[in-house]
C-alpha cells in the first residue's frame, strides 16, 4: 500500500485539469467490473463480520470472494436487497448485499464480486480493532452533490490518506428524486478511490432526505438496515448520529436515543455527526433547535467534536469546550462567510473544497483540515487536538 507521501507525489502530478478527470470516469467506464452499474463496496463494518454491496446492470446476483490475501479462500452469495411494502419485506431488484462472516479483528481483507461474465477489481478494508485503544484515523466530509469531477478531486485525495472509516454528513445526490444511475454518476464514481479501500457511513442531507435508493444502498452498523440513527464503537471513539432533518426535540424518538446513547458509552471520545449545523457563520446560520436541544446534551455527556455540513464551507467554532465543524466543501458550489462581523468562537473559516482527517490514539485525537485545490494538491487549513473528558 502507498504512503501519504508517496500518493501526495503521485497526485501532484495526475490533477493537471478537468481532462483527467473525464479520462478517469472513462476508465471506471470501461475498467474490469464493466457489468457493474455500481461497483461493490463494503457496508456495516464490525469486528467479525461485515456486508457487501453491488448493482449489477444484468437480472443476476453473483457472489463475493474475500480473505486475507488475493487467493480470497473464502465466499458468500450475493441477495437481492429487500425493501418493506406493506409492513412486508419484498425483494428489490437491481441491488444486491452479501454478508461476510468469520472475521478477524483489526485486520485488512480484500474482496471481490464475482458476476456470471466479470469480477469486479480486487478492493480492501479493514475491520474494527477489539481494543478499546487502538490507534487508526477517519475521515469527514460532506455535501459532495451537484459536481461529480469535483467530488472525485477529492476523493482521490482524501484516499492517499488511508482511512479506517469515512463519514459523510449528507448531501450525496443533488435530488431525493434521484434513481440508481444518478447514484452512481454523482456518488459511487467519483467516491471510488475511498470506497476501494475504506467503510462509509453518511447521516441523510436535506437533498438526500426521503430518497428511496438510501435503504438499498447503505446499513447502519449492527442493525444492518438503512437508519435515521445510530452509533459504534472503533478503538476509544463512540460515533453518534441523528437524522436532523426529522424532529429530534425533547420527547422525540431520536432525543430519547441520542441521550440514552451518549449516557451509557464510557468511551473517552465521543464524536457526533448530523447534516444542518449548530452554529454556522456561513447562508443558513445557526440551527437554533439544535442549539436549543442538542447543545445541552453534547456538553452534559462530554461530546468534543460536533460534525455538519449544510453549509458549503469549512469552519471550525468551538463553544463551551466543544469543537463544532462545518465540513461540507465535498463537490457542491461554494458558500463565503454571511456574517459581516465573524464571531470570536469562530477560529477558522475557508470557502473551499476540503476534508477533514481525524488520527486517532488512546491519549488524544488531531484534527487536520486539508483543503484540495484544483490540481488534486491538498495544503493545510486548519489543525486541532482534543483530549480525553473524563467522568463528564
Amino acid at each position: 500500500m502507498l504512503t501519504v507521501q508517496k500518493k501526495q507525489r503521485i497526485l501532484s502530478f495526475t490533477f493537471l485539469g478537468t481532462s483527467f478527470l473525464s479520462l478517469f470516469f472513462l476508465v471506471l467506464a470501461t475498467a474490469s467490473g464493466s457489468d457493474f452499474e455500481i461497483q461493490p463496496y463494503v457496508q456495516a463494518v464490525a469486528q467479525t463480520t461485515a456486508v457487501v454491496v453491488w448493482a449489477p446492470r444484468a437480472n443476476t446476483l453473483g457472489h463475493v470472494e474475500y480473505g486475507e490475501t488475493s487467493a480470497y479462500g473464502s465466499s458468500a452469495e450475493g441477495i437481492a436487497r429487500s425493501i418493506l411494502k406493506d409492513g412486508k419485506a419484498q425483494p428489490e431488484k437491481g441491488v444486491v448485499r452479501a454478508q461476510l462472516v468469520g472475521l478477524l479483528s483489526d485486520t485488512q481483507y480484500r474482496y471481490r464480486v464475482v458476476l456470471p461474465d466479470s469480477d469486479s477489481e480486487d478492493r480492501t478494508f479493514r475491520t474494527a480493532p477489539s481494543s478499546s485503544d487502538a490507534s487508526f484515523r477517519f475521515l469527514v466530509y460532506g455535501d459532495s452533490r451537484s459536481d461529480p469531477e469535483i467530488h472525485a478531486r477529492v476523493a482521490l485525495a482524501a484516499a492517499a490518506f488511508n482511512p479506517a472509516f469515512v463519514t459523510h454528513t449528507g448531501d450525496l445526490v443533488p435530488s431525493y428524486h434521484a434513481i440508481a444511475s444518478v447514484w452512481a454518476k454523482q456518488f459511487f464514481e467519483p467516491a471510488a478511490p475511498l470506497l476501494r479501500e475504506s467503510w462509509l457511513l453518511l447521516t441523510p442531507g436535506n437533498h438526500d432526505e426521503g430518497n428511496q435508493m438510501l435503504p438499498l444502498l447503505f446499513e447502519a452498523p449492527v442493525s444492518r438496515t438503512f437508519q435515521d440513527y445510530y452509533s459504534f464503537d472503533w478503538g476509544p471513539v463512540h460515533v453518534t448520529t441523528i437524522n436532523t432533518n426529522k424532529p429530534y426535540g425533547p420527547g422525540s424518538e431520536q432525543y430519547r436515543f441520542l441521550q440514552r446513547d451518549l449516557a451509557g458509552t464510557s468511551r473517552p471520545f465521543k464524536v457526533f455527526f448530523g447534516h444542518h449545523p449548530t452554529y454556522s457563520s456561513s447562508f443558513h446560520g445557526d440551527t437554533e433547535e439544535m442549539e436549543l436541544y442538542l447543545q445541552p446534551l453534547f456538553e452534559k455527556y462530554g461530546v468534543q467534536l460536533v460534525f455538519a455540513g449544510h453549509e458549503h464551507c469549512y469552519e471550525r467554532l468551538v463553544i463551551k469546550g466543544i469543537n463544532y465543524i462545518v465540513t461540507g466543501g465535498g463537490g457542491a458550489p461554494l458558500m463565503g462567510e454571511k456574517r459581516l462581523v465573524r464571531i470570536t468562537q469562530s477560529l477558522v473559516f475557508k470557502k473551499a473544497h476540503h476534508f477533514v482527517a481525524v488520527d486517532v490514539t488512546a491519549a488524544q485525537l488531531t484534527l487536520t483540515a486539508y483543503v484540495v485545490d484544483r490540481t488534486g494538491a491538498t495544503m493545510i487549513a486548519d489543525r486541532a487536538v482534543v483530549l480525553p473528558v473524563i467522568n463528564p
